[in-house]
């Protein structure tokens, strides 16, 4: 998937703190200078109240992947005024007047008090990231720049993006804002670089080679994502499975394979989403090819590793291994087969454990409370959460928390 980012034009306040960008970070262009600066400070007559509540934005045609801003998040942070978990702001994304994405900005998880020094880098679970990218001054005192990088959903297309600060102390500086937006594409099957043609299909199903159909398989799971609507996405997997079913009917398969079409064309076009298609896609490629295709234990590693990237990125929610799967590519027992051979354990064993290590993060350098810590890392239930943390790690949380503030 080719992207390409955008910097966005911003208001700059002449009297709002400044700072110098790198250029060039990780491949994003930080350009930096004067930022624009919102609403906060502790009490109605502190001046920073003086300050807007919200910017906004035109978002770049295309459909938007991420969102990187980079500021200071944020000043006037002070537990005392603002505890952990309160909403101070929302980057909000809009289609005419309606909002097609939200991400609430959280005290301890998306935010934090920008005068500590320590450079942070954190990923939230939540499809965020925290980075420290520099420093800068705000009222002659070393501030902390990060930037905070938003997942948004695949396909999301918006014509305004709002920031919106509440009434809370925390003021929020912004020096870059960032789309990442992926880049139009021609057809998923044109086969160029490393994409698979449709018609090598029936070379690859003749040769049985596995590791080629599975990377084919991978790419029309990619073009189901990308489908501009339903009906492309119905398109793309029907055509999809009948050459894959023409190819079995080439290598001499039986006589109930001729009516093999009409039975998907009925499947696909009662499927009411893009997860059902991927659903049908994976199962019946797998169905259709089961007598010829061998079972290599070694395919799907660079699947894997996307995987493990996803899981990173959005352990905090509720996280299947059937929607994990789906979002790699590969089927649910394959990806089950692949993920225990690898990481030497089931998937829930591997999420429960990533989150009760981030939670120990959290008790250890936040303030934030132990049922706030629960609720951060992905455990519905705090009771839950205290039971699991004292099994793996031989300590209350509790009892963590109050060795730090001793």
């Amino acid at each position: 998937m080719e992207t390409t980012r955008v910097v966005a034009p911003i208001p700059r306040n002449p009297v709002a703190p400044e700072w110098v960008g790198p250029g060039d970070w990780k491949g994003l262009t930080l350009e930096g200078g004067r930022g624009w600066q919102s609403n906060g400070g502790v009490g109605r007559l502190h001046p920073d109240r003086g300050l807007p509540f919200s910017l906004e934005l035109a978002v770049p045609s295309g459909r938007l992947l991420r969102i990187h801003m980079v500021g200071v998040f944020a000043w006037h942070v002070d537990p005392r005024h603002e505890p952990g978990g309160s909403i101070g702001a929302a980057v909000v994304l809009q289609k005419g007047s309606e909002v097609v994405h939200r991400t609430d900005l959280v005290a301890g998880r998306h935010y934090g008090n920008a005068r500590e020094p320590l450079p942070v880098f954190r990923l939230n679970g939540d499809g965020t990231s925290l980075e420290t990218v520099g420093q800068c001054e705000v009222a002659g005192v070393a501030a902390r720049v990060d930037i905070l990088t938003l997942d948004v959903p695949g396909g999301t297309r918006a014509e305004r993006l709002v920031f919106r600060s509440f009434a809370t102390p925390a003021s929020f500086v912004i020096f870059d804002i960032v789309f990442e937006i992926e880049e139009t594409q021609e057809c998923p099957f044109r086969g160029h670089g490393d994409r698979i043609a449709l018609s090598e299909l029936t070379t690859i199903i003749r040769t049985r080679d596995r590791i080629r159909f599975d990377r084919a398989l991978d790419q029309a799971m990619d073009a189901l994502e990308r489908a501009d609507d339903l009906d492309e996405a119905r398109g793309l997997t029907l055509m999809f499975l009948a050459v894959v079913s023409a190819a079995m009917l080439d290598m001499g398969a039986p006589r109930e394979f001729h009516r093999i079409h009409l039975d998907l064309a009925k499947e696909v076009t009662a499927a009411s989403n893009r997860e059902n298609l991927a659903s049908i896609l994976l199962r019946r490629a797998k169905e259709l090819t089961e007598t010829v295709m061998p079972s290599l234990s070694a395919t799907g590693q660079p699947s894997l590793d996307r995987a493990l990237a996803y899981i990173q990125r959005h352990f905090a929610s509720d996280l299947q291994d059937a929607k994990v799967a789906e979002q790699v590519g590969l089927s649910t027992s394959h990806f089950r087969h692949l993920f225990r051979q690898a990481m030497r354990q089931p998937f829930h064993r591997y999420v429960v454990g990533l989150r009760l290590e981030k939670a120990r993060e959290l008790l250890s350098q936040t303030d934030l409370s132990v049922s706030e810590v629960a609720q951060t890392v992905g455990f519905a239930s705090p009771a839950h959460f205290s039971r699991v943390f004292a099994k793996r790690f031989k300590t209350a949380p509790s009892s963590l928390r109050q060795a730090r503030q001793s």
